[in-house]
């Protein structure tokens, strides 16, 4: 039935209520759009995955309209032609999978319906047929989200997997029209008892007569001979025989019922007429089974089989009765360059050269062609269902919800329980951490979670008793009844030791930062090298991949998988384009030959660039794959079951001390109120007015480079400066000013359009100081440029390039979607850049890009150093700048950080320092750990650290506020004498927050209140003189923010207080 199908999109559907989504009326003279649907195919298939534009090129299917995308629901029609062959025997119609609620119609009677996106289905319409005359079938499909409830626990009421089960809508999948004789073979299950030398097989037979029927079944195993060649063409071609016969199952008489079906077993001793099933030597075996009235011939059913058995010893799990330790890959489905065995077999042949043994099909039910492949191949499975929660959308307080899951789990063991590579089943992925930790679902809602959980393992143990392998992955957080427990990441030695004490098999289904990590996450490994480019960043990841191994091997780990081979440790590919410095256009992919008919399988038109990291014959001119170091360090280390020897992680050495001494600034701008001139007062650096100053070689002269002055005594200024061995420093860019900055110059400069928030260094030159790339990486602290024009000609040619734009955008890497981000960063490395030379110096003159309203925004500590580098010290008249205003809330205060939450001892040994700091040593400019004491100040009463230039990360990360209150008084004795004043603090902060008073602490939460109830803080003990307050303020994601308000039951006293940011 594959094959050109009419479409008649239905518009408005998210209008439609549920009664109407589920009983359709079907169209009168339908005006079908005149553009066929080529099934199997989504309708909207061309939208996957396409974000921005700035990833891979999804379009697959160029002659559908682009207006289909949008279509919510639609009518898909195809005629079927009755043949005379069918008469006396049963005609199903067989869909392998249809992405939303679908209800079937056959000349106009509702035949059945479908709500599950991934699994197949099959409906008996014999009765509905019409002899001698086209059948008209009729398949409503309607999104599956329109049946969202959404709610604080989640959406969906069915079950969608990921990217792909959420996105696409139709049939997705091959329809097969199955002829079947009255008595009929329903399904089949081969349970091979290796340990006991017995085949056992249990067989469904169906009568769909009208009377008693008496028949015997009896069934014949071949040897399964593959005769696919070893070429990246051939070998993925399903191309294989029978052998002779090796074994026969003696027939079993079976009486059944009209309108029945009964469970017949069969049973065979092997005594060494088959080879096992190993992923070395994959052996596989047909079974053909069949029903016979008396000598009569009825039904014939082929089923593929391994001679294999996994068991459990003890913490082992056993194939054949040996241990085995399956190192494993997984990631989840893309669509239409997976939608083939050539997929399949590439991914496989992967993980060969990897040394891998085992995939975990990722987040939902794959087509079954990557189950027989694995068979083939001698790839283990861990085969997963679509209840995959990482995204928060199963609504897992809805009944409806845990109906639809059951039955998706039912018909996905009943699917997949006969292939050998299967080593067991993965019922779930990270339910329970999205209930406790996402959700903060009430522990009855999270008992509830587990039940089910449990509920579905009872499920999969009853329809497969085979396997003993079923666990949750990433559900370690629970006690499940399983002996497996598979966790997710906490990549560290205490929680691989946790989890190898529980007394069952353990490993982990998802390790490592390949997804996630931004270059100041992969640099704790590889420093410097992390912000040059992607591939910097995989040496990072590289790095930690080899750590989370040996640290697996070390606590017997039985699964072991970093995540991941095929999608991070491999690059995208530039499928169909040769010229890779220019963006995909339509024009560019793989284009594919005529469409054929009733052809199985999918047959896209187009295949875009970067849509695949692998190749199995798409493109002849690229390789199968292109690895990155993450494929190579994850090889080496499945290659041993010993150890690999880890690189040692850089360490950033202080500067030894500053070779620039200058001490006098004069800054020529004709903005009074310029940028440049609040950066340095707030540095605390004044007289920077001072055009009379005689020159020495301790002479700045800064010229702003979008608002300079003009003229012969400024060129003159600039000369003398240069003569008596000063520098000048040239600070912005404007395409407007240019002529005069020029003038300037010993040679001209050109512009360059060029936008960038990270900067990598170049020539060593003392301004840098020990400034290195992560001090130039702006990539997660702003998403607006930091620079908007490059710095090139002769200027820079004659000169020294200190600073330079990344070659890479993060901004296409940092926090976007896994589906994206891959193909997007390199894409940004590759694809045509202007010039983006940041920071120059030729002859005794600097030219700084880097816009100085960006800086100030983002990282004024970055200019401090920079200016401390050159020789400078500031003032500290601005430490009596009040913290608290008239109405009691803390509106400015010192802040310090962020550090990495990561570093917990490094925590604690700076807050124990910062806790009992003294009298002058918390200032603006002062530097602690590294960074900067600056000054913060608040909005509304609310200090948005997520918005603030901190020099850091954002997320799992830490800072400080520091500021003190004067008391004319001691508050520390309540009962030295009556009507003492009290003063209480109210704070509030997104995540945890600690308060310390004079170094102890007097609060603390972690409880995620936000600020917008404070907590209370009642009579504070304030010594006399001047008191020291510390907050330390800790995020992990989403906002944070901090707010503080001081009240006191005395008016007069409070009008007494005074406060400073330092003291």
């Amino acid at each position: 039935m594959n094959g050109t199908w009419k479409f008649l999109p239905v518009g408005q559907a998210d209008k439609l209520k549920k009664e109407q989504l589920t009983n359709p009326e079907l169209p009168v003279n339908p005006q079908w759009d005149p553009t066929p649907i080529k099934i199997p195919s989504g309708w909207n298939v061309n939208s996957f995955a396409r974000g921005d534009g700035s990833g891979g090129d999804f379009l697959t299917y160029p002659s559908y309209p682009k207006k289909w995308e949008s279509v919510r629901a639609g009518w898909l029609m195809k005629k079927i032609s009755y043949k005379k062959e069918w008469k006396g025997k049963r005609v199903f119609i067989h869909f392998d999978a249809i992405d939303g609620y679908s209800k079937i119609f056959l000349n106009g009677h509702s035949v059945g319906e479908n709500m599950d996106v991934f699994l197949p289905f099959e409906i008996d319409i014999t009765q509905w047929l019409k002899d001698g005359q086209d059948n008209e079938l009729m398949v409503w499909v309607a999104d599956a989200e329109l049946f969202n409830q959404p709610g604080k626990f989640g959406r969906r009421i069915y079950v969608a997997g990921s990217f792909w089960g959420q996105h696409i809508k139709g049939i997705w999948q091959d329809v097969n029209l199955v002829i079947k004789p009255a008595v009929n073979i329903q399904n089949s299950f081969v349970k091979p008892q290796v340990d006991q030398d017995e085949l056992l097989v249990d067989v469904t037979v169906s009568n769909t007569s009208e009377k008693q029927q008496e028949v015997a079944i009896e069934g014949d195993i071949y040897p399964w001979i593959n005769q696919a060649g070893q070429s990246v063409a051939d070998a993925p071609e399903p191309k294989w025989k029978l052998g002779d016969k090796v074994l026969s199952i003696k027939p079993v008489k079976v009486v059944l019922a009209a309108k029945s079906q009964q469970i017949v077993s069969l049973k065979v001793k092997i005594n060494g007429a088959l080879k096992k099933w190993v992923p070395e030597q994959p052996n596989l075996y047909g079974l053909v089974l069949t029903t016979k009235h008396g000598k009569n011939t009825g039904d014939k059913q082929y089923t593929r089989f391994g001679w294999r058995q996994f068991t459990v010893k003890g913490s082992q799990y056993l194939l054949n009765g040996k241990p085995i330790v399956f190192n494993g890959d997984s990631w989840h489905f893309m669509g239409i360059p997976q939608m083939t065995r050539r997929y399949a077999w590439a991914w496989y042949k992967l993980l060969q050269d990897s040394h891998a043994n085992a995939v975990r099909l990722h987040a939902q039910p794959y087509p079954q062609f990557y189950l027989d492949m694995a068979d083939e191949m001698g790839i283990c499975v861990l085969d997963e269902t679509g209840m995959w929660a990482s995204d928060g959308g199963p609504k897992i307080n809805s009944e409806e919800y845990w109906k639809n899951s059951e039955e998706h789990l039912r018909r996905f063991v009943l699917r997949d329980r006969n292939h050998p590579s299967v080593l067991g089943w993965s019922v779930c992925n990270e339910n329970v951490p999205v209930a406790m930790g996402v959700f903060r679902s009430p522990d009855s809602l999270v008992k509830r979670q587990v039940a089910e959980i449990n509920k579905w393992m009872k499920i999969t143990r009853e329809l497969d008793p085979s396997r003993p392998w079923i666990s949750g992955d990433g559900e370690s957080q629970a006690e499940l009844n399983s002996p497996i427990i598979i966790g997710h990441y906490g990549g560290s030695e205490a929680n691989y030791r946790n989890l190898s004490s529980k007394g069952k098999i353990w490993g982990i289904g998802e390790a490592g930062m390949a997804y996630y990590a931004t270059p100041l996450q992969s640099a704790t490994y590889n420093g410097n090298r992390s912000y040059v480019s992607q591939q910097g960043r995989m040496e990072g990841v590289a790095m930690e991949a080899t750590k989370l191994i040996n640290m697996l091997k070390k606590f017997h780990s039985s699964y072991n998988s970093v995540f991941n081979i095929v999608w991070y440790g491999i690059k995208p590919l530039e499928l169909g384009l040769k010229d890779t410095t220019r963006a995909p256009q339509p024009s560019d992919g793989i284009f594919f030959g005529p469409y054929q008919e009733g052809k199985p399988g999918v047959q896209p038109e187009r295949l875009g660039p970067y849509t695949t990291t692998l190749n199995p014959g798409y493109d002849t001119s690229l390789p199968l794959y292109k690895p990155w170091p993450l494929f190579d360090a994850i090889k080496a280390s499945f290659a041993d079951t010993g150890f690999v020897a880890q690189k040692p992680s850089p360490v950033r050495t202080e500067a030894a001390g500053n070779k620039l001494q200058f001490s006098a600034v004069t800054l020529l701008s004709t903005d009074k109120d310029s940028v440049i001139s609040h950066l340095l007062h707030d540095m605390g650096i004044s007289n920077f007015n001072n055009f009379k100053l005689k020159p020495t070689a301790k002479t700045l002269l800064i010229i702003d480079g979008v608002h300079p002055l003009q003229g012969a005594q400024f060129l003159a200024l600039e000369r003398s400066v240069i003569s008596a061995g000063g520098k000048v420093m040239i600070w912005g860019t404007s395409t407007e000013s240019l002529p005069a900055i020029n003038a300037y110059l010993p040679s001209p400069v050109a512009l360059t359009t060029r936008n960038a928030t990270s900067f990598t260094t170049g020539v060593i030159d003392p301004i840098l100081g020990n400034m290195d790339n992560a001090d130039f990486y702006f990539s997660e602290i702003t998403n607006d440029p930091v620079m908007t024009h490059g710095l090139t000609g002769a200027f820079v040619e004659g000169g020294k390039v200190i600073l330079s734009a990344a070659n890479p955008n993060w901004l296409r890497w940092n926090k976007r979607a896994e589906y994206l981000k891959t193909a997007a960063i390199l894409r940004s490395e590759r694809e045509a850049k202007q010039a983006g030379g940041a920071l120059v110096l030729n002859g005794n003159i600097y030219y700084c890009a880097l816009d100085p309203q960006a800086l100030s925004r983002t990282s004024f500590s970055l200019v401090r150093q920079l200016f401390l580098n050159l020789g400078f010290s500031f003032s500290r008249a601005n430490n009596r700048l009040n913290a608290i205003n008239s109405n009691g809330s803390l509106e400015n205060a010192l802040m310090l950080g962020s550090f990495s939450l990561e570093g917990r001892q490094a925590d604690s040994t700076r807050l124990e320092i910062l806790k009992h700091a003294k009298d002058g040593t918390i200032y603006p400019g002062g530097k602690a750990s590294a960074h900067f004491w600056e000054i913060a100040r608040a909005t509304n009463g609310v200090f948005d650290l997520g918005s603030m230039n901190l020099q850091g990360p954002k997320e799992n990360a830490v800072t400080y506020a520091s500021f003190w209150i004067y008391s004319p008084r001691s508050l520390s004795d309540l009962l030295a004498e009556p009507d003492m004043p009290k003063l209480d603090m109210l704070i509030g902060a997104d995540h945890a927050y600690q308060a310390f008073l004079n170094g102890k602490i007097i609060s603390e939460s972690n409880k995620d209140e936000g600020v917008d109830k404070l907590n209370r803080i009642p009579a504070l003990s304030l010594e006399k003189g001047w008191n020291h307050f510390l907050i330390k303020v800790a995020q992990k994601k989403g906002d944070w923010k901090l707010a503080l308000k001081f009240e006191s039951n005395q008016k007069s006293f409070f009008s007494e207080i005074k406060s400073q940011i330092a003291y």
